[in-house]
């Protein structure tokens, strides 16, 4: 039985488009107009989401006079499911990559989890392209390689099941146990990312979409013990003078506040840190309008 691409083109205020960038083909969904006074502002989806994560913001920061481009990224959704899907280092290169691609002067990158720690890695490595991150539910990247209470018994936990590869991909196709996930993972009775498991469950069965989206993840956790991730982490660990906006969920479960403490070591311009309460991971979907005020804010000081 064909898979059911459906939940890739789902309609909406935006265009769907299919673009070269880094040896693969990407799904993105713009909206909005670039010009030369404004940055593109490019979205990058989190685990295990894909570019509808971000719905909510797409129309309101084209609405407030901004190019916007979410991106499904290289394995996940629409875009291509390459050899190396899972390599970091290639996957901070596509989002440098994707911006050259659509020809823009400047971007902001805002990234939610994993794809805040990519975006970390993206300003470090090119940081002349970029006037701006944004991140949400992502402590710097070299924050989550050290050892301590900077994660939760929860992060730690979901972090061994990776490694059961054959029942964490189990979960991931089956509606039930990745709203479950959605559910431990969101602030308690917040359903904004929750009530979306069915699409999102949809876009992980597509072919390899989630064993990719499993060794993405894994290859993070254990970036320190291999060459590639070293090399990813140096990369990633150059100081960043953008001015960078973080935000948290207070509900996260996975990552306590404290995680963020070491920011400051790799931020060394205007830094920000803003709490977000009734939310958990999914900050984007847990309060949509709060987020969306918080982006637009951010990308109008820069102006």
């Amino acid at each position: 039985m064909p898979a059911d691409t459906t939940c890739i083109t789902l309609p909406g205020p935006w265009e769907h488009r299919l673009i070269q960038a880094n040896g693969a083909q990407f799904h993105i969904v713009s909206a909005g107009e670039y010009t030369d006074s404004k940055p593109l502002v490019l979205l990058v989806h989190g685990f295990p989401q894909y570019w509808w994560a971000w719905r909510h913001q797409i129309e309101a920061i084209a609405q407030a006079g901004y190019q916007v481009v979410a991106i499904d990224q290289r394995g996940i959704g629409g875009s291509d499911k390459t050899p190396k899907s899972e390599d970091g280092f290639t996957l901070a290169q596509d989002l440098v990559k994707i911006v050259r691609s659509l020809g823009v002067r400047q971007a902001v990158l805002v990234g939610q989890g994993r794809g805040g720690a990519l975006a970390w890695s993206a300003v470090s490595m090119e940081p002349d392209l970029f006037s701006g991150l944004i991140t949400l539910s992502s402590p710097h990247p070299r924050t989550l390689q050290r050892i301590g209470t900077h994660v939760t018994l929860r992060t730690w936990t979901y972090a061994a099941t990776t490694f059961l590869r054959s029942i964490s991909k189990r979960a991931l196709k089956d509606e039930t146990k990745l709203r479950r996930i959605f559910e431990s993972w969101s602030a308690p009775g917040n359903n904004g990312a929750t009530s979306q498991a069915s699409y999102y469950a949809q876009a992980l069965n597509l072919p390899m979409a989630a064993d990719i989206a499993i060794d993405q993840l894994r290859w993070m956790y254990l970036a320190q013990h291999r060459p590639s991730g070293r090399a990813y982490l140096r990369e990633s660990a150059q100081s960043v003078r953008l001015p960078i906006l973080a935000i948290r969920g207070e509900s996260d479960p996975l990552l306590p506040k404290r995680a963020w403490g070491k920011d400051r070591e790799f931020a060394i311009g205007d830094y920000r840190f803003e709490s977000v309460a009734d939310a958990g991971h999914f900050i984007a979907e847990e309060q949509p309008e709060r987020v969306s005020d918080l982006i637009v804010d951010f990308l109008d000081r820069l102006a």
